[in-house]
């Protein structure tokens, strides 16, 4: 039986990636791993429990981890203590990965595992995403555990997201605010990581502006670090007069107790969408992505389809018919 108490996941990314990798840290959990560490970026795990002491998170790119990819390059002082301790290790890693595999059994590393990421493309009939990063467990983890991680998706019951009262507080005092407003937020996000992958910040305002005057909600509009264009595009969208609320480069964690006092999300195929499906009802706009492949983990998603892949094509209408419908189910 492989030891899996102490265990190496090196799983570098964006947001969307390190949240979609949770189901297989839940099952390497389940089936033993009582140390998690993820040699990752640390920007995108950002989301996680602070006070989680069974996860720690450290940086792929850093020159502590060159021993992985070159036999000339040695390891720093910080990676050797880790890898003193290690039992296990995955490897998400698309590529010749040899030199990883042999430097980590040169440390001591007894088991390592090679599963290649997900593709960006996603083939017609993959799994998704989450399902491949956990199948390849299954030389080491059992088909019930497997399953039982796909059950864990929401963060009342993620023992890594679990958020507390007076992080909700601290989320809201970071936005200048002391509670939500009487008609409650809907959260959005006009931008993604990649153009293609976006619907006009001014069909986002016009949706904005129906929920605000019609449903008489505040829209909570969030914006990273590389939306700046999108922001500029979405506040000269919106009418003077028409109250919402811009939420600008805060911490994942804070983003995501905020996602989790709003009544629903509206967002791009993006990583905050993945984020907003483990906290509340969530609409995701699909354009050329398969949405098989890709799709939010959570128990209160719908997904909208562009016409042939095509954004440019989804109308402000289809997206409000689509919204209305999950809200309704889930009022």
């Amino acid at each position: 039986m492989t030891d899996l108490k102490h265990t190496l996941v090196i799983r570098p990314g964006a947001l969307g990636d390190s949240v979609l990798t949770l189901p297989a840290l839940h099952a390497l959990r389940l089936a033993g791993a009582e140390n998690l560490l993820v040699l990752g970026t640390p920007a995108s795990w950002g989301f996680v429990r602070q006070d989680h002491n069974g996860l720690r998170v450290r940086d792929f790119a850093s020159s502590e981890w060159l021993g992985l990819f070159s036999e000339s390059a040695l390891f720093g002082e910080c990676a050797r203590a880790a890898l003193s301790k290690i039992h296990s290790a995955i490897v998400y890693l698309s590529g010749d990965t040899t030199s990883a595999e042999r430097a980590l059994k040169a440390h001591g590393v007894q088991n390592v595992i090679t599963i290649p990421p997900p593709l960006a493309a996603g083939h017609e009939n993959a799994p998704h995403a989450s399902r491949q990063l956990t199948n390849g467990l299954s030389p080491w983890i059992s088909a019930e555990s497997i399953e039982q991680c796909h059950a864990v998706h929401d963060a009342a019951h993620d023992c890594f997201l679990i958020l507390d009262e007076m992080e909700k507080h601290r989320a809201m005092y970071g936005i200048g605010l002391d509670a939500a407003p009487a008609g409650g937020f809907v959260a959005m996000h006009p931008g993604s990581g990649g153009m293609k992958k976006c619907w006009s910040p001014q069909r986002f305002a016009r949706m904005a502006v129906e929920l605000s005057c019609h449903d008489g909600v505040v829209p909570l509009v969030f914006f990273g670090p590389a939306d700046e264009s999108t922001r500029d595009a979405f506040e000269a969208a919106m009418p003077p007069g028409v109250e919402w609320q811009p939420v600008e480069s805060r911490p994942l964690r804070e983003v995501l107790a905020l996602l989790s006092l709003s009544r629903g999300f509206i967002g791009n195929d993006s990583g905050v969408s993945h984020l907003a499906a483990r906290v509340c009802p969530t609409l995701t706009i699909f354009g050329p992505s398969n949405r098989d492949v890709w799709s939010p983990i959570g128990a209160r998603v719908r997904i909208v389809q562009a016409p042939d892949g095509r954004l440019d094509s989804l109308s402000v209408d289809a997206v409000q018919e689509a919204w209305a419908e999950l809200a309704a189910l889930n009022a």
